[in-house]
């Protein structure tokens, strides 16, 4: 099982990310490679579809929202290969405090052998991108609001 953990200071207060991070339905507008997420209810416990693209293939998989503490946890599993994401998130210093954690807990295979070989990276990579995505997101946001 690889996984791996990034943290960053956002400068933006903590219910506004947690505005992008808690709400599943807005990922596609920051949260690189995904494209769509359907569901009816995003609670702890809940299901969802999630359409991701991965280099040239798209694919669609089930998340389960394994833990949604408001404004301070929220994590999520892929029910098909195991990858799973974990974001916290602390006020601090004016801002956000965010830790994430990217990895893979393999079911098949197929995903035991892409996590043993390149999983660390991977998830090293995507958890990067995903923190400036956010933080992109975030700056824009607090950009609108502000007069």
């Amino acid at each position: 099982m690889s996984a791996y953990r990034r943290q960053a200071h956002l400068d933006a207060p903590l219910e506004l990310v947690w505005d992008f991070v808690g709400t599943p339905s807005r990922y596609p507008e920051w949260w690189p490679r995904v494209v769509e997420v359907r569901g009816e209810r995003f609670e702890e416990g809940d299901e969802y579809a999630q359409v991701t693209r991965d280099g040239v293939r798209t694919i669609e998989t089930t998340f389960l929202l394994e833990r949604l503490d408001d404004l301070r946890q929220v994590r999520m599993s892929c029910r098909l290969t195991g990858m799973y994401a974990d974001w916290r998130l602390m006020p601090a210093q004016g801002g956000t405090f965010v830790e994430l954690e990217m990895g893979m807990e393999p079911r098949r295979l197929e995903d035991r052998m892409f996590d043993a070989a390149l999983g660390r990276l991977y998830f090293r990579r995507w958890s990067e991108r995903s923190l400036e995505g956010l933080t992109s997101a975030a700056r824009s946001r607090g950009e609108q609001a502000a007069p």
